[in-house]
């Protein structure tokens, strides 16, 4: 009689962080960040950012976005967070999905014109491992920063 083998590998989540000066106001960097339907022009390895709800003050609540892959795409929904005072937003995937994405971003004032940016991400995406893998080098924190940063530099 044969046994029943766990064919499911457990995935480890892939979490990594990365700090970085930007030359711009740290209200001006959140706002641009916290923009989650503007993500699509600055990531792109992100297609389409498409909002399902708003907070009570205007700001994308829950957001649907796809992601490119090498041969399709995946879709998956974030929920935000915003802190104006401290200049924070956080997301994360519901409970229920089976792609864990969670994270914050948080802008730091140096100067009128400088902040120091802290950003931290999580993935879990056990049906793309290997693109985690080689795609973003096991950091992909860094490349999103990256984004941003050029993103902002064009901006402003």
């Amino acid at each position: 009689m044969a046994t029943a083998v766990a064919y499911a590998q457990e995935v480890v989540p892939l979490s990594s962080e990365v700090s970085t000066t930007l030359s711009v106001n740290a209200g001006v960097a959140y706002e641009v960040f916290a923009d989650a339907v503007e993500i699509p022009r600055w990531l792109p390895i992100v297609q389409t950012a498409r909002i399902i709800t708003r907070t009570m003050d205007g700001r994308p609540e829950r957001v649907a976005f796809t992601r490119k892959l090498e041969r399709g795409s995946l879709g998956y929904t974030l929920e935000y967070t915003y802190n104006a005072e401290a200049k924070s937003v956080a997301w994360s995937t519901p409970k229920s999905s089976n792609v864990v994405l969670a994270g914050e971003a948080r802008f730091v004032p140096l100067s009128t014109r400088a902040c120091l940016m802290m950003y931290r991400l999580v993935l879990e995406l056990p049906i793309v491992d290997d693109l985690l893998e080689s795609e973003l080098d096991k950091h992909p924190a860094s490349l999103v920063v990256a984004e941003f940063r050029e993103h902002l530099r064009r901006l402003c």
